[in-house]
């Protein structure tokens, strides 16, 4: 079964915009941010294949002589999946077109900066599945490129962190809103509806819990008060204590209903609750003489 992640890969990779620049930054941040480069060429490596396949359209589109090279890796790290290896060779043209990332007018259209996320997104990003903590990142062995994927998100106003891992730097999103207004942008929109409706369930199950705790702690601080008091009305009892009619009503009263609260004696008997407070903090005020 397809993970989160994975589903959201799925649904980005089959996102074409229709503007071609959109299109170039988006294969731009796929070949920058989720690439290696070994012997005159760039490696792009995911263990999901459409996002391989993405990567495969993408750059014949707009670099029709060149012959990508793709294989498939079993991988002997974690659960052994399957990772698919894209090979490009370093041309003059693509070398072009990689050094775009520094011009001054790389991405000066906000839907240029979106693109070039979704291609981030999709060469290294991944996010929990909605049911357990909240959380996105991006990451990239070159501190550059995750300061600038920071750079862009905060251009955004989206609320982000960024820190190193081992060889990587990661950019992160923790803020459950946050996250579904990261993957509504870039396209996920059946992504968002399943985060939407696991985040509601959650909350409303965080809800019930909490009201239920509360209950029982509740519950469980009556049934320990009428314990108390049936002790100390036992005690009063066995030492033949003499007390007042009202006093003697409410020993009797607890006695005879030993799992009542408070409030559900004060009504059976039409009793004010204050009142019945007060005869039993005088049963236990007698009752702590005896013991001392």
């Amino acid at each position: 079964m397809a993970s989160y992640a994975q589903d959201v890969k799925n649904e980005l990779a089959r996102v074409f915009d229709d503007d071609a620049e959109c299109l170039r930054a988006e294969l731009l941040a796929l070949l920058t941010v989720g690439t290696k480069k070994i012997d005159g060429r760039i490696e792009f490596a995911s263990t999901n294949a459409a996002t391989a396949r993405k990567v495969i359209i993408l750059a014949k589109k707009f670099f029709p002589t060149i012959k990508p090279e793709v294989a498939a890796v079993r991988m002997k790290k974690l659960r052994k999946d399957l990772s698919y290896v894209v090979r490009i060779f370093l041309t003059d043209a693509l070398k072009t077109f990689l050094a775009e990332v520094d011009s001054p007018d790389f991405l000066k259209r906000t839907r240029y900066k979106v693109a070039y996320l979704r291609g981030a997104f999709l060469a290294t990003g991944t996010v929990n599945r909605p049911e357990g903590q909240y959380f996105l990142n991006i990451s990239s062995r070159n501190e550059a490129t995750t300061t600038f994927i920071h750079t862009l998100l905060e251009k955004l106003e989206f609320r982000c962190g960024l820190y190193q891992r081992r060889k990587f730097f990661v950019v992160w999103i923790r803020e459950a809103d946050s996250i579904c207004d990261f993957l509504g942008m870039v396209g996920a929109n059946n992504a968002v509806e399943r985060f939407e409706i696991a985040r509601n369930v959650k909350e409303v199950r965080k809800q019930v819990s909490c009201i239920v705790n509360l209950e029982t702690a509740a519950l469980t601080r009556s049934i320990d008060a009428a314990q108390r008091q049936i002790a100390d009305i036992k005690l009063l009892l066995a030492r033949k204590t003499r007390v007042t009619k009202k006093i003697r009503a409410a020993m009797e009263m607890r006695l005879e209903n030993p799992s009542c609260t408070l409030n559900e004696l004060a009504e059976k008997f039409s009793i004010g609750r204050d009142a019945l407070i007060y005869r039993f903090g005088k049963i236990r005020r007698l009752a702590k003489r005896y013991k001392k």
